[in-house]
């Protein structure tokens, strides 16, 4: 059984995808489809079911997939070991980072790593802090950086650096410059979606400080930071941001900022990995470069 056959049927199983899967494995999405029908072929058994352009897994495949994702692990495990050996650094590396530091933290490390490293080659995944956190665990992320910890007993979490919300409001709104917790709960607010390292971290927080999210008058909730921002600019709410995501708009007077006396908005962010997981050299590296560098940066 062809080894790069398992890799390619064992992307196109985790993402439900043809061309998705090729980008991931860097073939044209005809040859991953030859991979497939090659090893359909070779089993003599049907993988997956074309339904449109939807795809399918069928039962055959749930099994072959439990037994490729062992071998690969063990095949990158091997690699590791040898590079580790011989002390080089190349191949490829894949890192996730939640919204705010795979939007503002990750790119800025990263570069300075491809200056020292510029043999390997790095896929920055962003997605929210859960969607982070399981890909580490499915080892489809070999690190992630992360703004909430998600309690599961096999995942590592090491605190990297602090961040800071503040709550956003547009020029002239309504609302005054700062509000107590009885105006804060009236206010329109538009909030980050379940799942979110920033609505994790802020319910967290509000509760602390005596405000239940669940009183709270949210009139909107947002797939991405981005769009949290041009909810505020819209005038759909005030909303809770990252200091990261709002410094640009505030200096142009784009967005202003409401006072909240009395509610600590700092927190952490977290480089994340899965215990016992054998870390390549690359990833090593990233990760020891985080460690030493973010608090500089």
């Amino acid at each position: 059984m062809d080894l790069r056959r398992l890799q390619v049927f064992a992307k196109v199983y985790e993402k439900r995808s043809f061309s998705r899967a090729a980008e991931e494995v860097y073939l044209s999405q005809p040859t991953v489809s030859g991979h497939i029908k090659s090893l359909e072929e070779e089993l003599g058994v049907q993988l997956f079911d074309r339904l449109g352009r939807e795809i399918l897994p069928t039962k055959a495949a749930e099994l072959l997939y439990v037994h490729a994702r062992d071998i690969l692990l063990r095949v990158e495990d091997a690699q590791h070991s040898v590079d580790a050996f011989l002390g080089r650094l190349r191949g490829d590396l894949v890192v996730g980072g939640s919204t705010i530091p795979g939007q503002y933290v990750l790119p800025g490390f990263i570069g300075r790593f491809r200056m020292l490293h510029p043999e390997v080659r790095i896929t920055l995944h962003i997605g929210d802090t859960r969607q982070v956190v399981d890909s580490v665990l499915a080892g489809t992320l070999e690190a992630g950086v992360v703004g909430a910890v998600v309690e599961e007993e096999r995942l590592a979490y090491s605190p990297l650096m602090e961040d800071e919300l503040a709550l956003a409001g547009w020029p002239g709104h309504p609302f005054g410059d700062s509000l107590d917790t009885a105006e804060l709960k009236r206010a329109p607010l538009v909030f980050r979606e379940p799942g979110s390292g920033t609505r994790m971290f802020l319910s967290k927080a509000l509760r602390k400080a005596g405000v239940d999210p669940v009183d709270m008058n949210i009139v909107a909730q947002m797939g991405s930071t981005m769009a949290v921002l041009n909810a505020v600019r819209a005038q759909v709410g005030l909303g809770f941001l990252s200091r990261r995501a709002m410094v640009e708009d505030l200096e142009a007077g784009k967005v202003v900022e409401v006072g909240l006396p009395g509610i600590k908005l700092k927190r952490q962010f977290y480089l994340v990995t899965r215990k016992k997981r054998t870390h390549s050299p690359a990833s090593q590296a990233f990760m020891s470069l985080c460690m030493t560098g973010l608090e500089e940066g």
